[in-house]
């Protein structure tokens, strides 16, 4: 059965519940982030707030209650304003593999079309498979892999570089020619 969850970017009065969800996704799933738990703990409030009120922080509802979120934040160089970062991503344990991931992440490339971007990227673990196909329905492919990413626990953890163009300038499958005509 697909939930249907309401999309809309959080606000200021979300926060807690934002950091409650996050501290989930990192608590179960911390190979799955950049950030540890103590480190998005040390994010001060004003900094989400302002991400708020940037557009950047975005959530599915299933009635009041946040059950995933994601970041989309635009790069603030000027050569490289067509383009954001997508994450950190996270869907609540109970409402994973029910259509809220695919609902949201289409939402974020809809916002991030209306912000006049060109291409969104992001990273993922290496091992994490299910986020990959996620992500490859939606339009995104990959480009390289981050060696290294992080180290958990004293252990490599490798990510996969993907990308989503936006526009009709480069075709999703053009990124893996890319990619392949550097690495031979």
């Amino acid at each position: 059965m697909t939930r249907t969850a309401t999309l809309r970017s959080l606000t200021a009065a979300d926060i807690a519940a934002l950091r409650s969800l996050w501290r989930e996704g990192l608590t179960r799933f911390p190979l799955s982030f950049l950030l540890t738990a103590e480190e998005a703990d040390g994010i001060p409030d004003a900094v989400l707030i302002n991400g708020c009120e940037r557009g950047d922080y975005w959530g599915a509802f299933w009635g009041e209650q946040l059950v995933a979120f994601a970041a989309l934040r635009k790069n603030g160089l000027m050569r490289m304003s067509h383009t954001a970062d997508l994450g950190p991503f996270y869907v609540a344990e109970g409402f994973q593999r029910q259509g809220v991931a695919k609902a949201l992440l289409g939402r974020m490339l809809v916002h991030a079309t209306e912000q006049g971007l060109r291409q969104v990227e992001l990273c993922v673990d290496l091992e994490n498979t299910s986020a990959q196909a996620l992500y490859r329905q939606a339009g995104f492919r990959p480009f390289g892999v981050r060696p290294r990413s992080v180290v958990v626990d004293g252990r490599p953890r490798h990510d996969v570089l993907m990308l989503c163009p936006l526009d009709d300038m480069l075709a999703p499958d053009d990124v893996a020619n890319f990619a392949q005509q550097v690495l031979g």
